[in-house]
């Protein structure tokens, strides 16, 4: 699979509503698709992708997740067979250290849209490619 092929299924799959919860979480459901992603602190230069609900207060508890970061995302999970929040740092350090739930939003939009699969082991959640 391409990004352009995962990409597909993200859009097809991933809608206002849609629930991007673990096990160990509540509260995470997307508000919007297709938003413009305006923060500043992580140059998302008004890029569209995902508002994704992340606490009780859906105004704001929320965070973006724009179509670049699931792609490098996807990328990465492609070429390493898995994705978790040590690759996500990698890249995204300060998502990650301001709400590190940026890391399984976006894997369970992958797990969501058919591309990869949760294994938890309890200590540390990894999403695995999909054959």
């Amino acid at each position: 699979m391409d990004w352009n092929e995962a990409k597909a299924k993200i859009e097809k799959t991933i809608v206002v509503g849609t629930d991007l919860n673990t096990s160990d979480s509540t509260y995470r459901k997307v508000l919007k698709t297709n938003h413009i992603c305006e923060s500043k602190r992580y140059n998302y230069n008004g890029e569209k992708g995902f508002r994704v609900q992340i606490g009780k207060n859906k105004n704001n508890d929320a965070v973006c997740i724009p179509w670049s970061m699931l792609e490098r995302c996807f990328l990465e999970l492609k070429k390493r067979g898995v994705f978790n929040i040590k690759v996500f740092r990698e890249y995204y350090p300060d998502q990650c250290k301001d709400h590190p739930c940026h890391v399984h939003v976006v894997g369970m939009i992958f797990v969501k849209a058919g591309i990869a699969t949760l294994n938890d082991n309890g200590k540390e959640k990894n999403y695995l490619l999909l054959k």
